[in-house]
């Protein structure tokens, strides 16, 4: 049988009917996913060097690694295509195995066109037996080719059996093929056990390189990276001009030796391509992916894929399994565009946000690509603290070091870059990250310091003068606030600034059912949230408090004049001596008619502080260039969503916590995830607005941590015990 897929149902014909069906129309095109059945729709099933048998438990094709002299052998099947020419997505469905992760090989006419090694799934793991799914994008398949499948028995060792170890079967039950859609997609992580990570970096003319080495250098000592293959390249030049830096002593202190853990493009180039093309070969030849770190042009990347495909590689291989990924345009525009453009042709191309700076404006529109960490601060405290005697990370220590006296050498100035000015840029890395998929662990300067570069102590409590004033909506579709707040009481309560805050209110959105984008509340919804507001900042004030210069908190939906006139007379008490801190945690309407009643001279004196245009531009009565016209200081500190936006087991230390206040946060927060008005909180435990406290505690805009995750909070709040 042979399973014809239409587009909204499945039809089982017979194989015969859907041979007559090609035949009468020879110039039917691919419009239907047909689907192979392993057992059923490939006739030949000894094709290779070891014969397959048919599992008909798993109604599945596998080798019987019972026999010995069949280990290691590769087993295909083949079957004659049918269908009518095209592109193809072709998928196969594998079974994991816990004893071993096959290779699994797709032929068209006795050459292979795709490789796949099946993940690894570790002894005992549940999905042990059960299907997955591997995707070939845009394969030429022509009628009356000859489509064969390959796989191998493989022993990862693990399972004892007999006197050996218990061995995979390469089983698999079906490939389908189906329309190609386009373009080929990255896989969705990078795999340790068959995966090849290439650091590719121009050095020229910027010494973000420098710092990017230092880092990636850093990082390698970390049990993140333990098990990565990886090689890396110096030189891989295109055609900007500027000078030259060479980090030939970073390289070697970063990596190791040279021609084995890296290259240098500049000074070897012929002998580089060779070595990158012999390396990608053997791990496409494996079934894996060659991830590339596009820290320079892509010109270098150009001519290893050519003499990959002079080689003999098929280049559907090299579009599947081949991924660049480039965060920086200027990067491209310096690229000869003869090599971008056959760079992104033959291989699967991936640009990525840049690194270097936070975007201003929020816009779902138009994005270079997947939003990636800031890799960037003009702080001169990063580089003191990775260099310093008290730094006990001594390998990172030494590369920050030689990365300092490199840039002194070169004596590089450039008006554009904060390195000459003590600050760090290693933008590049941020590659790394979303190859790796590091996610929040390391979503900011600070965050990665702290895991890989310095044990020196960063945070401290150094709030600036002045008093805080915080409006929250909660009432908006986004729960979050519903659990940010008693974080952010309780931020304050350890870092004994309870007196500073002196205006509390929520439910700001004024206009709640207005249609603002993509979620809606519903009236039933709204009012339980008010309510649940009201409730939890009271007992938020008792469990943290006493705050002593708070009068009152407001609910801005019942008593928004109250409201008003209590931020009103916040604002108008400031001065230069004693400043008045707004958190923007909502939309920026009550804010606004405090600001229009307040006196103008002392506009000089209040900050506004906001972590997501999105809260900016949702008002219903200001726009956001409206409340900076009334005079005050912006702070734009950046998506706080990004590390605070977490994993529920990430908060798992306070639910049972002996303090009270502490398992209350765990409960709000749960409370938020479980509150059913949106979808994208399920599962997550989302403290945001807390992170522009914890900004303001640890310096505000004199150094504060403005990508603060769970674990810097955790540690302000752990800091000292209180019941």
């Amino acid at each position: 049988m042979k399973k014809f897929i239409l587009p909204m149902l499945i039809v089982f014909v017979q194989l015969s009917s859907i041979n007559t069906a090609y035949a009468s129309n020879p110039a039917t095109q691919p419009s239907s996913i047909i689907v192979l059945d392993a057992t059923e729709d490939f006739d030949q099933l000894d094709a290779g060097n070891a014969p397959y048998y048919i599992d008909k438990g798993n109604d599945a094709l596998g080798i019987d690694a019972r026999r010995l002299e069949y280990r290691g052998l590769f087993a295909r099947a083949e079957t004659r295509f049918n269908g009518p020419s095209g592109r193809y997505d072709l998928t196969i469905t594998p079974m994991t195995e816990e004893d071993g992760e096959p290779l699994y090989r797709l032929l068209l006419n006795g050459t292979v066109v795709g490789t796949y090694r099946s993940s690894y799934i570790g002894k005992g793991n549940h999905r042990d037996l059960t299907a997955e799914t591997h995707t070939w994008h845009g394969i030429t398949v022509s009628t009356d080719d000859v489509i064969g499948i390959e796989s191998n028995a493989h022993t990862n060792g693990e399972i004892p059996e007999n006197d050996g170890t218990a061995w995979a079967r390469g089983r698999w039950q079906s490939l389908s093929l189906a329309p190609s859609k386009g373009s080929a997609t990255p896989p969705s992580s990078f795999s340790k056990h068959k995966d090849l990570l290439i650091s590719q970096f121009d050095f020229q003319p910027d010494a973000d390189d420098v710092h990017a080495v230092a880092g990636l250098g850093s990082m390698l000592m970390h049990p993140d990276m333990k098990g990565v293959n990886r090689m890396a390249v110096k030189g891989t030049t295109g055609r900007q001009g500027g000078d030259y830096i060479d980090a030939r002593e970073l390289m070697e202190l970063a990596f190791g030796r040279e021609n084995l853990h890296w290259t240098d493009a500049k000074q070897n180039p012929a002998e580089s391509v060779s070595l990158i093309r012999d390396r990608v070969k053997a791990v496409l030849a494996q079934g894996g992916n060659a991830w590339v770190q596009e820290a320079g042009q892509s010109d270098f990347t150009a001519r290893w894929i050519a003499a990959l495909i002079e080689s003999g590689v098929h280049e559907s291989v090299i579009k599947n399994n081949v991924i660049v990924v480039q965060h920086s345009a200027w990067n491209e525009k310096q690229t000869t565009p003869e090599a971008l453009a056959y760079v992104k042709d033959k291989a699967t191309y991936q640009a990525i946000a840049d690194g270097n700076k936070a975007k201003q404006v929020y816009n779902r529109k138009n994005r270079r690509g997947p939003f990636t960490p800031i890799y960037v601060d003009a702080d001169k405290r990063w580089l003191a603290t990775a260099t310093s005697a008290n730094n006990s990370k001594e390998h990172a220590r030494k590369l920050w070091q030689k990365a300092v006296e490199i840039i002194d050498q070169n004596d590089f100035d450039a008006k554009y870059s904060v390195i000459p000015k003590g600050g760090v840029d290693f933008s590049d890395n941020v590659e790394i990250w979303w190859i790796l998929n590091l996610g929040q662990k390391v979503s900011s300067v600070h965050a990665f310091w702290e895991r890989y570069v310095s044990d020196v102590q960063l945070d401290s409590i150094k709030a600036p003068r002045g008093r805080l004033a915080i409006v929250i909506d909660g009432n908006s579709p986004d729960p979050d606030d519903l659990g940010a707040t008693p974080v952010m009481f309780g931020l304050l309560q350890q870092a004994e600034l309870s007196d500073r805050l002196v205006h509390v209110s929520h439910s700001c959105d004024l206009d709640p059912f207005r249609t603002k984008g993509r979620q809606y509340i519903d009236a039933e919804n709204e009012a339980r949230r008010q309510v649940k507001l009201q409730e939890l900042i009271g007992k938020s004030a008792d469990l943290f408090g006493p705050f002593s210069n708070l009068r009152a908190y407001y609910n801005c939906r019942t008593e928004q004049d109250a409201a008003r006139d209590d931020l009103v007379d916040a604002i108008n008490a400031s001065s230069e001596s004693d400043p008045l801190w707004i958190i923007e945690a909502g939309e920026p309407d009550l804010i606004g008619y405090a600001l229009e009643k307040a006196k103008p001279e002392v506009m000089p004196y209040i900050h506004v502080v906001s972590h997501h245009p999105a809260n900016d531009n949702s008002g219903d009565y200001f726009e956001w260039q409206q409340i900076l016209d009334f005079g005050v200081t912006e702070h734009q500190i950046g998506d706080q969503n990004v590390s605070l936006q977490t994993p529920i087991n990430d908060w798992d230390w306070a639910k049972d916590h002996p303090n009270t206040g502490y398992r209350f946060m765990w409960e709000m927060l749960a409370y938020a995830e479980q509150d059913g008005v949106v979808d994208f909180q399920t599962n997550k435990f989302d403290c945001s607005d807390a992170g522009m406290i914890y900004w303001w505690i640890t310096g505000a805009n004199s150094g504060g941590n403005n990508f603060a995750n769970v674990s810097d909070i955790k540690d302000m709040l752990l800091q000292e015990m209180t019941n």
